[in-house]
C-alpha cells in the first residue's frame, strides 16, 4: 500500500465507529466544490473534509447527530460568537440544536468546540478528530450532550426531521424550562438558534 492509500485508509478508519453508531441516513447531500474549498482555506482537517466528501451533509443516527453545511449556520453561529470568525466553522448539530465547531489555532493546532445554546455554555470536546469521534460514541455523551433518552421520545412524536430542523423547547431551558417531552416541539434550526440568542 502507497503512502497516499494508506492515508486515505486512515482518514477513513476515524469515522467507521462513528457510522456503526449513527446510522448515515437515506438523503444525504453530497458537498459542493466551494465549500469543501472554504473549509480547507480555513483550515478546516482533511479528516473532517474526507467525511463530507464521502458521505455528505444530512442525517446520522436519524438525526441525533446532523452533519452540515456550514453556510446555512454561518448567520446564527457568528451572532453567537459576537463577531464573524472564519477560523471557527461549524460541522455538525445535535438533534437538539447544539453546534459543534471546528476551531483553527494557527500553527497546526487545533479544537473541535461545542457551543450550547440551551444553557448558553461554549466547552472544547476534543482536541483531534479521533478524540471527537471517540467523545461522540461515547454513552455518557450520547445520554447528556445528544440527549438520547429525550430524542428517542421526541422522534417517536414527531418523526424523524429534515436537516435543516430541530427539536426544541417551548420554554427555553436557561429561562425556566424544563428537559421533558411535553415541552418539545420542532422547527427550523437556525432559526430556532437565533431566537434562542435574542432571548438572552
Amino acid at each position: 500500500m502507497g503512502i497516499f492509500d494508506s492515508f486515505k485508509k486512515n482518514k477513513k478508519s476515524v469515522w467507521e465507529n462513528f457510522v456503526e453508531k449513527y446510522k448515515p441516513g437515506k438523503e444525504l447531500v453530497k458537498p459542493s466544490e466551494h465549500i469543501i474549498g472554504a473549509c480547507r482555506s480555513a483550515g478546516v482537517d482533511e479528516r473532517i473534509l474526507w467525511f463530507m466528501e464521502n458521505y455528505g451533509f444530512g442525517n446520522y443516527g436519524d438525526g441525533i447527530i446532523k452533519l452540515i453545511d456550514p453556510e446555512d449556520y454561518m448567520d446564527s453561529f457568528y451572532k453567537w460568537l459576537g463577531k464573524e470568525d472564519y477560523s471557527r466553522i461549524p460541522f455538525m448539530m445535535t438533534g437538539f440544536g447544539d453546534l459543534f465547531y471546528f476551531r483553527n489555532l494557527g500553527n497546526g493546532e487545533y479544537d473541535i468546540s461545542f457551543l450550547d445554546i440551551h444553557y448558553r455554555n461554549i466547552s472544547v470536546a476534543a482536541y483531534t478528530v479521533e478524540e471527537f469521534v471517540e467523545y461522540l460514541i461515547d454513552s455518557e455523551v450520547e445520554e447528556k450532550i445528544l440527549r438520547r433518552k429525550l430524542f428517542d421520545e421526541t422522534k417517536d412524536k414527531f418523526g424523524v426531521l429534515p436537516l435543516n430542523e430541530i427539536y426544541f423547547f417551548t420554554t427555553a431551558l436557561v429561562t425556566g424550562g424544563t428537559e421533558e417531552i411535553k415541552y418539545v416541539n420542532k422547527g427550523d434550526a437556525a432559526v430556532h438558534q437565533s431566537i434562542l440568542f435574542d432571548w438572552g
